[in-house]
């Protein structure tokens, strides 16, 4: 028997330590080193810095600032999930008290105490206690007591100076209303359990604002990058008119007004050119701040390497918004504050119910005058103890904190439910927006293709007539305008059909999927 109770202490001291959650794995993205992200090449003395759409984003994930702000919060709800397990971590507790007393003993105490008028003694009590709390709410402990007992009376009866007296036990207090059961007693591990995985959903949604901001970004620069550069062409081609016309008209070939009018072409041109280089750089600083880092400076030129590629589109509604519902961060991080609310909603009803508590003892004792003999009895069982019984405990008001507990818990269902509906209404709105916004950028950019081939004809024919002196430089510089307009409209109709892919992926909760850095396990 004796061994059967050292095996249940053994019990409570492994559970506890076994209770507590392995450590969380690091769940950051995959992301490649900053250094290398970017390519570099010098072209004489400015040093020109490539950079592809997959590489800024992996480098956004490696070092924006509210990226790593987030997850820093959510590594702290995982360090607070991990410290709710502690209530089953087992306790030992040891004590031990000395007790000397001298005393003059009453007429009733001196008989009892074989004729003497003065008692003494001297006692050392110690205690171990090993305890913990069992999964169903009871707490359940180990106990040995030993008292080294020496006083008069003993003395005179037996002539011996010490007499030990030993227990060895079980305790158990179980709960079987308030307090009771294994969802009751683990309400804090599975509400900081909840509490986690919202601090997590909220990590991932800080992480799909911020990269599809910086896809976004990406693409805007590459409009300014490419706008740049059809400025710089069209300032280019005004240029070599403009040097035409001033050898024709000092040859006598040309009236000094068609001079003029090419000056007037440069000179418009640069000034589109000096505001194209301003939302160039401004593009370029707008991506440095999503990477928390400083602007390029100097002689380096960043340079977007990737170009929108327009695919086949067609997207099935249904298919789009199912795979919102398992990825989507908002909704997933209401359904776990749901969650969250029906667990304390739980606890909050079994807190309702009375106290009433199953109290159960059982052990050995031992007692002799060494202590190998007292623990001997004890090995034996010769002197077993036990008792049971039950406390019952009511708020004679009722339970007015429990009560209001409940309300308060109900309520939360109902909001939490609320609040779910409502991101769902806005989820279905949001990605059947994006399928719009698609469609009519989609239509926008075949126009404007269909525009750029008008206007490069009109041109060319243009172009044939001044040839054949048909034509002026005004109506040349006006053509090649016209051109360059419809090439930035078209390129801008590229780029916003960009946009609305992205708002897709974020509406949908399939950016992080689409870039390569999900940190779910979800599949494709």
């Amino acid at each position: 028997m004796i061994r059967y109770l050292l095996l249940i202490g053994f019990f409570i001291f492994y559970a506890g330590v076994h209770a507590s959650p392995a450590q969380v794995q690091d769940a950051d993205a995959p992301v490649s080193s900053a250094a290398g992200l970017a390519k570099s090449s010098d072209t004489g003395a400015e040093a020109v810095k490539r950079l592809s759409l997959s590489e800024l984003i992996h480098q956004v994930v490696a070092q924006n600032q509210q990226i790593k702000i987030q997850k820093a919060q959510w590594d702290i709800k995982q360090a607070e999930e991990a410290g709710t397990h502690a209530i089953f971590e087992p306790e030992f507790v040891t004590a031990a008290e000395y007790e000397d007393n001298r005393q003059k003993n009453t007429p009733q105490e001196s008989l009892n105490r074989l004729g003497e008028d003065v008692y003494k003694e001297r006692n050392w009590d110690y205690s171990f206690t090993l305890e913990g709390l069992v999964p169903t709410g009871g707490k359940l402990s180990l106990d040995y007591d030993l008292r080294d007992l020496s006083n008069s009376v003993t003395k005179s009866l037996t002539d011996e100076d010490d007499e030990y007296q030993m227990f060895l036990g079980l305790n158990l207090r179980q709960p079987l209303l308030k307090n009771a059961g294994i969802g009751t007693t683990k309400t804090a591990i599975r509400v900081a359990q909840s509490e986690s995985q919202v601090s997590f959903q909220e990590y991932r949604q800080e992480m799909m604002r911020t990269i599809s901001k910086a896809t976004a970004g990406y693409w805007d620069f590459y409009q300014a990058q490419e706008n740049l550069k059809l400025i710089q062409e069209s300032v280019r081609i005004a240029d070599k008119i403009l040097i035409d016309n001033r050898q024709r008209h000092r040859t006598g070939k040309m009236a000094k007004t068609e001079v003029l009018e090419a000056m007037a072409g440069v000179d418009s041109r640069r000034a589109l050119s000096s505001e194209a280089q301003h939302e160039h750089r401004d593009a370029a600083n707008r991506l440095s701040k999503v990477l928390s880092m400083a602007p390029t400076q100097g002689s380096v030129r960043l340079e977007a390497t990737d170009k929108p590629v327009v695919e086949k589109l067609d997207f099935d509604d249904q298919a789009i918004a199912q795979r919102a519902f398992e990825l989507q961060p908002e909704y997933l991080e209401a359904r776990e504050r749901l969650k969250k609310a029906d667990i304390k909603l739980s606890f909050a009803k079994n807190q309702r119910w009375p106290e009433l508590d199953l109290i159960a003892s059982y052990g050995f004792n031992g007692l002799d005058f060494s202590r190998s003999e007292s623990w001997d009895q004890i090995e034996n069982g010769d002197f077993n103890s036990w008792s049971v019984g039950i406390e019952f405990r009511l708020p004679i008001g009722g339970g007015i904190k429990s009560r209001s507990e409940l309300k308060k818990a109900q309520l939360e269902i109902k909001s939490q439910l609320l609040a779910l509906k409502d991101i769902e209404v806005i989820m279905t709105n949001n990605i059947d927006t994006a399928l719009h916004h698609i469609a009519s950028a989609e239509e926008q950019r075949r126009y404007a293709d269909g525009i750029v081939e008008l206007r490069k004809r009109l041109l060319d024919a243009e172009l044939a007539r001044l040839n054949a002196g048909k034509s002026s430089t005004r109506l040349i510089l006006e053509k090649e305008d016209d051109y360059r307009n419809a090439k930035q409209f078209a390129l801008k109709n590229r780029v916003e059909l960009q946009t609305a892919l992205i708002e897709l992926e974020l509406a949908g909760g399939t950016i992080l999927l689409k870039h390569g850095v999900e940190i779910m396990d979800v599949k494709l």
